[in-house]
């Protein structure tokens, strides 16, 4: 395939460009979706927001009359997100969707929410940076924050360097168990999980530092029939510690800058999947089983879906 990834500095200088609605102030935030579309929620609980900010990636939601929603949906038709989002409907009408079109675009339509689009023609993992950049824009609008959107790009100009990492990686988790730890980082250590699995369909896990080391720590202390390859992406000394006494594979952060660091270190994880599953032989833009399970939920969800 074409590396999508090798692309991300022109989808991310895309999504700063293109214009979104205006955006009230946001008094809580709701941000709903799952899969490559929920992931950029889970980023976004890194950063600190000056109001209660709650992620649902599934389709139970508990929302508000003070409630702003993000609802996403790269197909558009992701049921989980969908219902979610009639369901928030029931409660507040303060709600944003980003999707490539599909049924939620239409129910934004019956609604009059603003729709931010996604362009077609992409897996949903490969369009993190139009989705991550959109809500750093919403935020800085709703929330009155000041992040700096641009350095979104400028954390990945130094692909080559990224490239390099992710090489070293691919290379030394093939035959092993990879589990990524983090403290800080986490939601990008379950990131580059959710990356191996889906590109290379390769078992991988991740845990939380300092969760970690009072209990899974353990696992490294007894020769064990599985080959673990531990990577901690490291923010601090505690991580470090924990990195050395386990023998972890370290990744450090380029950057000071917050932004800076999740747009690069989203990349690595993505580039890493990739060059895996070149290794393995395997085809990163196909999906086996996932599609069958998306058919069967939404069969589920039918009918209380065309009830509304």
């Amino acid at each position: 395939m074409n590396n999508p990834y090798e692309n991300w500095i022109n989808f991310f200088q895309e999504a700063l460009n293109i214009s979104i609605p205006t955006i009230e102030k946001i008094e809580e935030l709701v941000y709903l979706g799952i899969g490559g579309s929920g992931i950029p929620g889970r980023i976004l609980e890194i950063l600190d927001l000056p109001v209660k900010y709650q992620l649902f990636r599934g389709y139970k939601v508990k929302v508000n009359e003070r409630s702003t929603v993000i609802a996403v949906s790269y197909s558009g038709n992701t049921t989980e997100t969908i219902f979610a989002l009639l369901t928030s409907l029931k409660k507040t009408r303060k709600a944003i969707v980003i999707t490539s079109g599909g049924k939620i675009e239409e129910i934004a339509n019956k609604y009059n929410l603003p729709v931010i689009k996604l362009p077609k023609g992409l897996q949903t993992r490969f369009v993190f940076p139009y989705i991550f950049t959109y809500l750093i824009r919403i935020v800085n609008e709703g929330l009155g924050t000041n992040y700096n959107v641009n350095e979104l790009v400028e954390g990945i100009k130094d692909y080559s360097k990224l490239n390099e990492i992710s090489e070293i990686l691919a290379s030394q988790i093939i035959g092993k168990i990879p589990i990524i730890y983090s403290s800080t980082f986490l939601p990008i250590a379950e990131r580059f999980k959710q990356e191996i699995n889906e590109n290379a369909k390769y078992p991988a896990f991740f845990n939380e530092l300092p969760e970690a080391n009072h209990n899974e720590i353990e696992l490294y202390s007894y020769p064990s029939p599985y080959t673990f390859y531990p990577i901690v992406i490291v923010s601090d000394k505690l991580d470090e510690e924990s990195a050395n006494l386990i023998n972890a594979y370290k990744i450090y952060p380029l950057y000071q800058s917050i932004l800076k660091n999740i747009s690069s270190l989203i990349l690595l994880a993505g580039l890493t999947s990739v060059k895996l599953a070149m290794l393995l032989g395997v085809k990163p833009e196909q999906l086996n089983i996932i599609p069958k399970i998306r058919e069967k939920t939404s069969k589920l969800f039918e009918d209380e879906i065309n009830a509304n």
